[in-house]
């Protein structure tokens, strides 16, 4: 028995290392023009699970996107692998949809085509820096920019087992917007949370029950070049 549990702790440990690689820059780093996130670890970045008799780190899911003016999904910027696979440890048969609602509704309703597989990437333990070409923007149109960020089991006072499965916090979302073109360094601010269920896209107002989530991410920038 203890040598069973043993090979159970080993094997959970390793694929949480692999987890916290850092991401490599599948689009090159020869990307000049565009534009390009920044999202810098905050005190919350790593998670704790319980395994057994043991707690092991987690790192977050996260997923960044980019739509225009009129709220139509442009592109993903960056996607964690799982959720992009949606190859999830010891999860339901419909797999984690409470993890990154906002963005799996719109990128999965959207009409563009956009490999994921390129822009998806392990969590890291630092900094993350994607970007994305400015092939994909008209010079003086807005642009929106959301980042939604997810820990699961991180439980708090308000958001319980009873009332939020094994999500706890719900996804944060950050958000800012720019118009392409003009060169700036903006910060993303939290908005608001997606659905505690998956049932739904929709971005709730209300940040007033979070403690924890709202120090997954220190800071999170565009620069537009």
């Amino acid at each position: 028995m203890k040598k069973f549990i043993l090979i159970i702790l080993a094997s959970v440990l390793l694929s949480l290392n692999f987890s916290c690689q850092s991401p490599s820059n599948k689009k090159g780093d020869d990307v000049a023009d565009g534009m390009e996130l920044i999202v810098e670890p905050g005190e919350h970045w790593q998670g704790k699970m319980k395994v057994l008799f043991f707690y092991v780190k987690k790192t977050p899911q996260m997923a960044a996107w980019v739509e225009d003016d009129n709220g139509h999904y442009i592109a993903t910027i960056t996607v964690t692998n799982r959720s992009a696979q949606k190859k999830w440890r010891s999860a339901p048969k419909e797999g984690r949809p409470e993890s990154l609602p906002v963005w799996n509704h719109r990128q999965q309703n959207s009409q563009a085509l956009n490999d994921i597989d390129t822009v998806s990437t392990a969590t890291p333990k630092a900094s993350i820096e994607a970007r994305i070409d400015k092939g994909l923007f008209v010079e003086g149109n807005t642009y929106h920019v959301y980042l939604e960020i997810n820990h699961s089991f991180d439980y708090n006072d308000y958001w319980t087992k009873d009332n939020s499965g094994v999500n706890g916090q719900p996804s944060l979302i950050y958000y800012t917007q720019f118009i392409a073109g003009q060169p700036a360094n903006i910060f993303l601010v939290p908005m608001g949370h997606g659905s505690v269920d998956g049932s739904n896209g929709d971005i709730t107002s209300g940040l007033e029950s979070f403690t924890t989530a709202l120090s997954i991410v220190h800071n999170a920038s565009i620069v537009i070049k």
